[in-house]
This record gives structure tokens, C-alpha cells and sequence, in this order.
């Protein structure tokens, strides 16, 4: 299971990688511009575009990705795009969190 999710998460890596360098080659600056931001950012970025928008019938998620828990009470049908963005804030910083034995690879780790 570990051997899978770590290569799902190098393939991640690989793509926002590769996809920055060919940017950077042809002369724009759109996607290179994401290697200036803090590692957390560009974590949360990556996130929203490869999770993509979970609407209701995508339930149990909601938002950017976000599994609902029991006890929550998130409705994909009021969720809006700031609250997701802060859902998946605080699910980032829970993970990394989780992961902090781990040092330096907790950022990665916690991309799930």
C-alpha cells in the first residue's frame, strides 16, 4: 500500500516538475512562477488542480478532495471554492502534522 501511494505521489511530483520546465523553456512564466511560492502553497496548489472540484455526487468528498468524516457536516451543495480552500488548508497541515517524525518529507507524505 505504501509502495503505491509513494509512487503516486512521485508521479505528482514528476508532472508539476516537468510540466514548470517545459514552461520555463518555451519563455512563459505561468506555471514556472509556482517554484517561487513556499513548499506548503505549491503543495495546496497541486492538490486543487489534479483533486479537481467534488460536487455531490461525489460523495463522500467534498470540495478539493476532502472525505468527510461522521462527525462532519460539510454539504458539497454549500460549499464554496474559499471554504474548500481552507478545508484543504487544515487537512494539509493535519497530514504534515501526522507525518513530522519524518522531517523534511513530511510535506511529501502528507499528499495523499
Amino acid at each position: 500500500m505504501m509502495r503505491v501511494f509513494m509512487t503516486m505521489l512521485c508521479s505528482l511530483l514528476t508532472v508539476c516538475s516537468v510540466s514548470a520546465q517545459i514552461s520555463r523553456q518555451e519563455g512563459t512564466d505561468g506555471q514556472a512562477a509556482i517554484y517561487r511560492l513556499p513548499l506548503m502553497e505549491r503543495a495546496f496548489l497541486c492538490c486543487r488542480y489534479f483533486e479537481g472540484w467534488h460536487s455531490e455526487k461525489h460523495y463522500p468528498y467534498v470540495g478539493w478532495g476532502h472525505k468527510l468524516l461522521p462527525n462532519e457536516k460539510y454539504s458539497a451543495r454549500t460549499m464554496t471554492k474559499r471554504d474548500a480552500d481552507e478545508l484543504l488548508r487544515k487537512d494539509l497541515r493535519k497530514f504534515v502534522a501526522m507525518f513530522r517524525k519524518f522531517g523534511v518529507d513530511s510535506l511529501l507524505l502528507s499528499e495523499s
